[in-house]
This record gives structure tokens, sequence and C-alpha cells, in this order.
């Protein structure tokens, strides 16, 4: 305890002849009021509590980014090591790893250790600064502390410095270990000049800037698109050299180049570079279809000049630099699996970049395809649900869940595979009707009955345990899990059942007999399928005994590595066995007025279809053909979604199911408009782009001509931007002048970035493509020696050392000298003590006390006797006196004087007490 200001307690003496003064008559309104005055003096003195620990804090701040050594992280974690070894029972270590953001890895207690760096950070920057601001929050200042920093001093954030005296001014010091790579000097592709775009089949010259610390000689390398334009061996001196080269492009959208030098220095990771330009032209239509050859569709697009390009789903480029050459992707009567992990990237592509998507009908597509719950669903302009008032058959369906150990791994932040399995599992039961019957096994190393079989309108009351399957450990033994597959299908009254095994494509186990049961079971019944959903992929050591299984079942086996397809896998499956979504009629066509919408559409007899697809249309959706049938389907639907325009035609277009399509006389008018529907405007002409790249920093500029339809009130513009692994973010351009509009974006990986502005009125522009050519920690630094002495000033600023050992780090005061001033705490005490002794005054509380206090303090007969002198018995009533008879004379006492109960000696009395309470106050 201590006072900031001790010579205010020389105001002692003039306080307490104050007090004498004015202390009161009562010994506890003295006290009370020696105490108020006693807290306010030390209230302007500034009392205050040591609050300081025993112990020292140190914080290792570690560079994680690109730049450091390869070895960097195994010597860091050494480091952390060695300090928690050298520190004392009091002592806690921190760590905290940084790149382009900063990261607490390790938030010690005192018997905490250290199990290595497991927090994501960006690697492609160094914000030293950030780093070291988030050390010293660490710290609250009641213990001493020293911050130790692993790196290499080439920071691409802000200054550190600032935080440097910061952390000097609270008595922090910052070692400092510096890291170094170790090499022959640097050479390397320091930048390529493309311009943002070029028109396609026009011939252009760009550059390539190289440079060497020191004179070699080395090969070289140009490449687009992975094919080498030009490659060769040249001398580079020191400094810099420009490389021209000359090309045409051939098809539009973004072309990527890759320059490579062959050199073997000390940072082989900014030898190679990359960049990108848009090249102008009439984008594409892309064709899907089953084997990539040119079928009826593809002759009619074309021969109405339209650019049309035909591949199967495996051979096209569909990530999203390989798009942008497209304006439109046709999928005919493709399945779902076929398209891999590019349905989200299409989806995005439609609705954040203004693409076209048209899905044609068959057996292989809509739910039938897998299509129901995948992201491609989400952008058509129908559902795929399978409602109960269509179905045609009543079903059984028995589902065995492997729940082995291996489905307790993660899939996703909160998720696991075996949450997955579940709600793939549920996905698949809400398809079915109340006329259907359903049960739920989960399987290890034996069946576990989860839903018994029973009526589907039971199901929605049993969600929870089906959600709620947890993984158990083990594996999946398959023969007990069909056993009992077939045993929860034997009291099922549906003549159709199907059973449905999940199962690891990898660990499938006791395989003997399943071949057999499987056999028994479709000889007794046809309407009898199993399928097989199996996590992994075909090439899994026990993947051919699940696909032939499946086979013998009379269903499917599905495959996937990815959790997360599982309900859509699962929904797929079910739709496929009730049949009730791909109907088989003979079915009339109505067209409808909105078919006008596309432009010049045809609009008479439509032929008849022999099948199609059902499904039904969103709110937001246009229908231009409905069928005549029961469930008046749309047949052709069309709408916007997002910045893009999708549609679908229910029926197959030429195939088993629709020869009488593509025999119809306006079939290749049709197919046209809508392909020039889906292709949408001209990109408008009034919008001038610009971008530049500063380090990791992008820039992007628009400016409009000022008579083009923005609306007058509009403050800023969106952009969408899609990074090379499909995730796209979406960025404000706030307005900068009357028709201008920037925005600065950092750019996160190597690899282009594809981008489309939103520029209102249904409008919108392709980006000219931001590219990184490599990490921001392998540009140019120009001076080798500039990280150290950045270091070394970070450890000057702060009071540290460089080179410093953990010990040295630890070494120091272990006492916190941190206080807390208690001059809010004295103040309301103050407070408290005065409303006290302003109330106890008033009410007379204290003599009540001192009362009761004596009382208290007498032998039990005298407080006996006191009370009955007090409360004497009442006397007889005397009879009423004569009407005009003097009054009794009052009694006195033995002296004579009035008794104490009453007269003028009590009155005197009374007087005298209330005079002293006044006075008191």
């Amino acid at each position: 305890m201590g006072f900031l200001n001790p010579a205010l307690l020389l105001l002692a003496m003039p306080v307490l002849l104050a007090w004498w003064r004015l202390r009161g008559g009562h010994s506890i309104t003295a006290a009370l009021r020696l105490a108020f005055a006693l807290l306010l003096l030390a209230g302007l003195a500034g009392m205050y509590l040591h609050t300081g620990s025993k112990g020292r804090d140190l914080v290792l701040v570690v560079d994680r980014s690109r730049s450091m050594p390869a070895d960097a992280e195994a010597r860091a974690i050494e480091l952390v090591a060695l300090a928690e070894k050298e520190r004392q029972a009091e002592d806690r270590v921190y760590v905290v790893a940084f790149g382009a953001d900063a990261q607490l890895e390790h938030a010690a207690l005192e018997d905490a250790r250290f199990a290595g760096f497991d927090a994501s950070v960006d690697r492609d920057g160094s914000d030293l600064a950030a780093a070291l601001e988030s050390s010293l929050d660490l710290l609250d200042g009641s213990r001493p502390a020293s911050v130790l920093l692993v790196s290499d001093g080439l920071v691409t954030g802000r200054d550190p410095l600032p935080a440097a005296r910061r952390a000097y001014a609270r008595g922090v010091s910052i070692d400092v270990r510096p890291q170094r790579r170790s090499g022959a000097p640097d050479l390397l592709v320091e930048r390529i000049e493309l311009p943002d775009d070029v028109a396609v089949g026009e011939p252009f010259q760009f550059q390539v800037w190289v440079h060497a610390a020191e004179p070699v000689r080395t090969d070289f390398s140009l490449m687009r698109a992975g094919r080498v334009l030009s490659s060769g061996e040249r001398d580079f001196p020191a400094g810099r050299t420009r490389l021209v080269f000359r090309d045409r492009l051939t098809a539009p959208g973004v072309s990527e180049y890759t320059v490579e030098l062959g050199a073997d220095d000390a940072i082989p990771e900014n030898n190679r570079a990359r960049a990108a330009v848009r090249g102008r032209g009439a984008e594409a239509l892309l064709v899907l279809n089953e084997d990539g050859a040119e079928d009826t569709l593809v002759q009619a697009l074309r021969q109405a000049g339209m650019p049309t390009v035909v591949q199967t789903p495996e051979a096209a480029r569909l990530d999203p630099v390989g798009l942008t050459a497209f304006r439109a992707v046709v999928l005919e009567n493709v399945p779902a699996h076929r398209l891999g992990p590019h349905m989200e990237g299409l989806a995005s592509w439609v609705r954040d970049h203004g693409g076209g998507l048209w899905m044609t009908g068959g057996r292989a597509s809509f739910g039938m395809g897998g299509y129901y719950l995948s992201p491609i669903e989400q952008v058509l302009p129908v559902t795929m649900e399978l409602r109960q008032e269509h179905r045609k058959l009543s079903l059984a369906m028995a589902v065995a869940l492997d729940r082995s150990g291996s489905m307790g791994a993660s899939a996703g932040p909160t998720t696991t595979k075996m949450d997955l399995a579940n709600l793939g599992t549920w996905s698949a039961l809400e398809l079915l009707s109340p006329l259907d019957h359903a049960s739920v096994v989960a399987v290890d190393s034996s069946p576990h009955v989860i839903v018994p079989m029973q009526s589907a309108k039971n199901l929605p009351g049993l969600r929870g345990e089906i959600l709620g399957i947890e993984s158990m450990g083990g594996g999946i033994f398959v023969l007990s899990a069909l056993r009992e597959l077939v045993r929860q299908l034997e009291d099922a009254p549906q003549s159709t059942r199907h059973l449905v095994l999940f199962s690891d494509a990898a660990d499938s186990e006791e395989q003997g007999g399943c071949f057999e049961l499987v056999r028994e079971l479709r000889a007794e019944s046809n309407s009898t399928t199993l399928s097989v959903v199996a996590l992994g992929t075909e090439a899994d050591c026990h993947a051919q005994f699940l696909i032939d299984l499946a086979a013998l079942g009379g269903g499917e086996a599905y495959f996937t590595q990815d959790p997360g397809a599982l309900p859509r896998i699962f929904a797929q499956d079910t739709l496929t066995v009730s049949r009730s979504t791909f109907i088989e009629d003979a079915t009339a066509v109505n067209a409808l007025p909105d078919l006008l919408g596309l432009g010049s559409a045809p609009i008479g007899a439509f032929p008849t279809v022999t099948g199609y697809n059902l499904s039904y249309l969103r709110p937001q959706a246009q229908a231009g053909l409905v069928t005549e049938d029961e469930f008046h389907a749309p047949l052709f639907a069309f709408g916007y979604q997002g910045l893009g325009r999708s549609a679908i035609f229910a029926a197959q277009i030429g195939g088993s199911d629709g020869s009488e399509i593509v025999a119809w006389s306006e079939f290749s008018a049709f197919a046209t408009t809508v392909a020039r529907w889906l292709v949408g405007t001209e990109e408008p002409s009034d919008v001038f782009v610009d971008t530049s790249r500063q380090g990791r920093d992008a820039s992007i500029r628009i400016e409009l001509d000022e008579t083009a339809p923005v609306q007058p009130g509009l403050a800023r513009l969106a952009a969408n931007l899609t990074a090379p692994d499909g995730t796209t973010r979406r960025i404000s351009l706030l307005r900068t002048g009357p028709a201008e509009f920037e925005a600065r974006v950092p750019l996160r990986g190597e690899g282009s970035l594809v981008g489309t502005v939103e520029l209102g009125a249904g409008r919108s522009m392709p980006l000219p493509p931001l590219t990184l050519p490599y990490s921001p920690e392998f540009e140019r630094i120009g001076d080798d020696r500039r990280g150290e002495r950045l270091l070394a000033r970070i450890a000057t600023e702060s009071g540290g050392q460089v080179g410093s050992s953990v010990a040295e780090a630890f070494a120091g005061k272990r006492q916190g000298s941190a206080w807390r001033p208690l001059t809010r705490e004295l103040a309301i005490a103050a407070i408290l003590l005065l409303l006290v002794e302003i109330a106890g005054r008033r009410l007379g509380a204290w003599e009540s006390l001192g009362a009761r206090l004596r009382q208290r303090a007498q032998p039990a007969g005298e407080r006996k006797a006191e009370t009955q002198t007090e409360r004497p018995a009442m006397a007889p009533a005397s009879p009423p006196a004569a009407s005009g008879s003097p009054l009794a004379p009052p009694p006195r006492g033995e002296e004579g004087g009035t008794a104490p109960g009453g007269g003028l000696g009590a009155a005197l009395e009374a007087a005298r007490k209330v005079s002293d309470r006044k006075l008191d106050r």
C-alpha cells in the first residue's frame, strides 16, 4: 500500500482539528465523522495497492511466413521447448505466430506445454506490427514480461517500430533472433507486363523483367495454359534484364502465362512467375454430353452461327479461369457425379459472374441424375423434390450406416463424417410418403437397430435419433448389416423393397456370404434391390466388392471422397428407386405466353413428348411450356439467377426418349432462341476498367460514361471475385467521383482472381484478371540486410537485445510492480459513512442503541424491577366524581415532587433532551 501524493497527508492536522470542533455529542457520531474525514484525506493523497504477482511472462513471436528458411518452424518449436524448460514455477510462456495475420498459438498456464503449431495463418505476408501488438495485448502489466521475436524482418505489413516503442513505454523489452536463408545470390522473375485485355486473333507484344544479383547463365521457358511457347538458355547480367515476347490468343476468356527460370539460388520460389490476360471475343457455348460427340443440339447451334464447343464433363475445364471462355453451359443429360467437384463453381459462375446454364432432361439428369440438393439445383428455375401427391408406388426402405471409428473423423469445422452420413439418411427418408415404410440400422462389428421398420409418417418424430447416431469404433461387418436389413424388411407390407448399405470402400469387413444372401433375396423378388453408398474411390481395396454387391442387388454403387456430397447421393438413390420423377407416358405440351420473354421463340404447336423429368417451378421463374397431363409440370422454364440466367428443358433431346423433339421442324429455331437468351447482351461499351497491383494488394478503378444508365443515388458498385480454389468474395467499390468507383483488394495465394462487377439495372461486366506472380514474401528485397537492420532497430527501440538466449529473455525482475488506485473505493466508502451518520443522528438511533446495550448489561433481576417500575399495575377504577366536585390532586413523590410519569418535572426533562439533540446537530 502507498500514496501517489503523500505530501497531502500533512492536511491530517487541520482535518483532526476540524473534527474535534465538529465531532458532535455522541461518540458514534464522532467516530463516523473521523472515519469520513480520514477516507477523504486518503483519497486526495492517492492511496493505492500493490497488485503485481510473482513470476515472469515470456511471449515468443514466431514468423511463419513463406520467406522464412525451410527449417525455421522446427527451430521455433525447439526454442519453445527450451523456454518451457528454462522457466520457473511462476513463469508463463505464450506463443504468437504470424504471417499476414497474427494468431495466438499457445495461451500458457504455469503447467501447460506447447504441442506444436496448429493455427492457420496466411503465410503470404508478414505483418510484424500486428504480431507485436497482439503480444502486448496478452500482457496485463501485473507481471514483468519480455518478448522474444524469431523472424527474418522482411515485413509486408505496417511499420512495426511504433509497436516497439509502445513496448518500451510499458517496460517490455523485445529481444530478436534474426533468421536468414542461405544459398546462392537470388535470381528472380521480377514481373510480367501484360495488357489487361487483347482481341482474339490480334498479335500483341509483352515483356518480362528478370533481376539477377550477380551475372548468371541459365535456361528459361514461357508457357501459356501449360503449353511451351518459347524456351532457351541465355546470360543474365547483374541487375534487370528485359525479355520480349509476342503471342496471339485463339480463344476468348482468361489466358494464363508462366515464366520459369532454371537457376538454383537462395529463393527458388520467385524463379517462376504467373500473369494473365483476358481475350476479348465472342464467347462460345459449352455443351457437356455423354461422349463429347457432336449431336443434334450441337449441330443446330453451329448451323445458327453460334460458336459451340462440345466435350465430356471430365474433359472440360470447369474451374473459374476455364469458364471465362464461355457465355453459357449446356448440361445435356449428364449425371451430377461426372461434374466432380465443379458443381459449386459452376453455380457460382452463373450467380456471381453472369453465366448462362441450360439443363436438358433424360434418365441421367435432374433428380435421377443426382442434382437434387446440389448447388446446380439452387440456380435452376425449378426444384426437384419428390412430392408425396405424385408418388405412384409405395416403398419399403432399410438403411444400414457404417458407424465405425473412421466415421468419427472431422468433415468440417463442426461436423464429422458420421454427421453427414446421418444427414444423408435423413435426406433420403424425407422423400418418402406416408404410404412408405423405413428402417435405420447402425453397424460396426454388430448391427444396432436405431429405427425399427415402421410407417414413414412416424419418421419426423424420430429425426433426432437418426441425426444423433455416433461413431463407436471398430469396423463395419457387411454380412451382419445385410442380415439385419433383411430381417427389417420381413414385415414390411410393400412389394417394392430397397436396401441401402453405407460403407467404407477401404474397410468393409465380413464379406463372406454376402453374395449368397443377395442372390437369395433377388431370387425371392425382383422388386427387392440393393444399392451401395461408399465413402472412398473405386480404386480402394474393397471397392470392387461393393460394386459387385450393388450390381448383384440390381441397384447402384455410388462413390465419393467428399462427405458433404452424402445427402445428395442418398437422395439421388431414393429418387432413382422410387421411379416417380421420370414420367414415361406420352404427354401433350402447351405453350404459354411467357415463352415470348425469350424473344422470337416459336409458340406454335409443340410435339408430344414420350418422357420427361418431373420438377416444380420456382416462384420467380417463368414457364414457357407445360405438360397437359395431371401434373401440369414445367417442360421448359427460364429465369434470372443473380447476375446470370438459367433454363431447363425437362425432356431429353434426341436419344431413346427425345426423338420427337429433334424431328420437330422448329427445333433448331427453338434451341437457338434459348441459347441466345442464355448468352445475354453484349458487354457495355460505356464502362472503363483499370486494375493495378502493389505487392499483395490490387486496386480496381471503374469509370463510367457520364451518360451511362447508373442510378443517380447509387453510392457504390459491387464486384464478385472468385479465387482459383472457387471461393467467392463480394467487395464494394466506393464512389470517388461523379462517375468513378474504386476498391482495394488483398490478393490471397497464387493464381488468377476472376472478377465481375455489377453495374446495376441488370448489367454486369467482367474485370481483367488479377494475378499474384508468386507470394509477395519472395519479391525482390533490394537490400539483403534490410530485415536484419529492422530487427536491430526493434530491439534498440524497445530496450531488447539481438541474438539473446532464452535464459537471457527470462532474466530480470520476477515480482510485478503493478498497482491499483483506490480513489473510487475510498470515495464510495466515505459517501456511505456520511449517509449512515446522517441517518443515525436524525433518527436518534445512537441513543436507542445505547439504551438497549445498557439494558442488556444489567442483571436480570434489576431489569425486571425496572420494568415493573416503569409499567405499574393498573389501580381499580374509582367511581366518577360528582358533578362540580374538584379533581383529586396529582400524586407526589417521596420528596414532594411530581412523579416521574408526568407533571412539570417530566416536561422540563423532555425539553432538555430535545435541546441537547438540536445542539448535537
